[in-house]
C-alpha cells in the first residue's frame, strides 16, 4: 500500500532512493505527525480530567505539541542526514569506478602489448610486468565489482537471460578450474545427480556467480583438501552446491556473511586480499534471477554453499 499526498508517493519515494521506511525522511514525517496528533489528544484528555480550566488545559497542549515537534523534527532530520550521506557515498563510489576503469583497462592493453613483444623484454623485467599485469587485473575486478554493486543498488542491473543447460554449464565452468586445482594441491569433484536441467538465466551473470563460489571454496582450501560441486533438481528449481574442506566460517561472522564488505576474521588471517564483495555480489544476482541462496559451515571443517534458480516449465514438471 503506498502513501499519497499531494501527488507525493512518499513509499515509493523511499523505496526508489533504496531507503527502510523506518529510516526514510519523509516517511518519518508522516508517522511523527500522526504521533503528534496522538500526542495532543491524549494530553488534551488527561489535563480535562485534573483541571476545569481551560486555559490549564491549552497550556499543557502547547507545552506537549512544542516537545514532540521540537523532538520529531530532530530525528526525523538526523535520519534524512544519514539516507543524505548514504547517497551520495553510493554515487561518488559509482563516479570513481567509472573514472577508474579507462586508465586501468589502457594500462592492462599496454602491458599486453609489451608482454607479446617477448623477445625485445628481458627475462627479469618481463616478470615484473607479469606481476603489475597481475595486479592492473586485480584493480579492474575491483572497479567490476563496485561498479556492479552500485547498479544493483540503483536497480540498474541489466539481465539477458536465456535457456541455460544447467548442469552441462556447470560442469563447463568446472572444468576451468581443474589447472588452479591441480596447482593449489585440492582435488576437485563434480557430480551431476540430475541431467538435463535447464534453467532461465543471464549466462554471464550464472558463470560470475558460480565461479565466485568456486573460487572462494579453492582459495580458503588447504592444500590437500577437497573441493565438490553438486548439481540436483530440488522441486522445481536447479540447485548448485559447492562444499569444501576448508576454514570454514566462525559462528559469529555467518550472519554478515552476504553483507557489503564484509569478510570473516579467519579469512582475513589466512588471506589479506579480497573486497569482501563477492558473497553480496552473489546473493545479489541469484535473487534478481529469481533464485536464492545460503550455505552451512563449521570453523575448521568446511562451508558448503549453495544456490538455486527456477527451472523452465516443462523441466520443473519433470517432462
Amino acid at each position: 500500500m503506498d502513501i499519497n499526498f499531494g501527488g507525493l508517493n512518499v513509499i515509493t519515494q523511499c523505496r526508489r532512493n533504496h531507503i527502510p521506511l523506518w529510516t526514510c525522511g519523509p516517511f518519518l514525517f508522516i508517522i511523527m505527525g500522526g504521533v503528534n496528533i496522538a500526542g495532543m489528544l491524549t494530553t488534551g484528555f488527561i489535563a480535562q480530567r485534573f483541571s476545569d480550566d481551560p486555559a490549564v488545559v491549552i497550556i499543557s497542549v502547547s507545552i506537549m505539541a512544542a516537545f514532540l515537534f521540537v523532538v520529531g523534527n530532530a530525528v526525523v532530520s538526523s535520519f534524512q542526514r544519514l539516507a543524505d550521506a548514504s547517497r551520495i557515498k553510493s554515487e561518488f563510489v559509482s563516479i570513481v569506478s567509472h573514472q577508474l576503469r579507462s586508465p586501468l583497462s589502457a594500462i592492462r592493453w599496454q602491458l599486453e602489448i609489451i608482454l607479446d613483444r617477448s623477445t625485445q623484454v628481458p627475462e627479469e623485467m618481463r616478470d615484473t610486468l607479469y606481476t603489475i599485469k597481475k595486479q592492473n587485473e586485480r584493480m579492474i575486478d575491483l572497479v567490476n565489482d563496485l561498479l556492479e554493486v552500485s547498479r544493483i543498488e540503483d536497480d540498474r542491473i541489466i539481465l539477458r537471460p536465456e535457456p541455460v543447460k544447467f548442469d552441462i554449464f556447470v560442469e563447463q565452468v568446472i572444468k576451468n578450474y581443474e589447472p588452479l586445482a591441480k596447482q593449489s594441491g585440492v582435488t576437485l569433484l563434480f557430480v551431476a545427480e540430475a541431467h538435463g536441467l535447464t534453467v532461465f538465466a543471464d549466462e554471464g551473470k550464472l558463470r560470475w556467480v558460480t565461479e565466485n563460489l568456486l573460487d572462494n571454496a579453492l582459495r580458503y582450501t588447504k592444500t590437500g583438501g577437497e573441493v565438490s560441486v553438486r548439481v540436483l533438481k530440488e522441486g522445481s528449481e536447479g540447485r548448485v552446491e559447492v562444499a569444501d574442506s576448508g576454514v570454514g566460517i566462525p559462528l559469529a561472522d555467518q550472519r554478515m556473511i552476504f553483507t557489503k564488505f564484509f569478510r570473516a576474521d579467519n579469512a582475513l588471517r589466512l588471506r589479506a586480499e579480497g573486497t569482501g564483495l563477492g558473497l553480496f555480489l552473489v546473493k545479489s544476482l541469484v535473487k534478481t534471477m529469481g533464485g536464492k541462496v545460503g550455505f552451512a559451515s563449521l570453523e575448521g571443517k568446511g562451508s558448503t554453499f549453495w544456490f538455486t534458480l527456477p527451472l523452465i516449465e516443462g523441466e520443473a514438471a519433470g517432462q
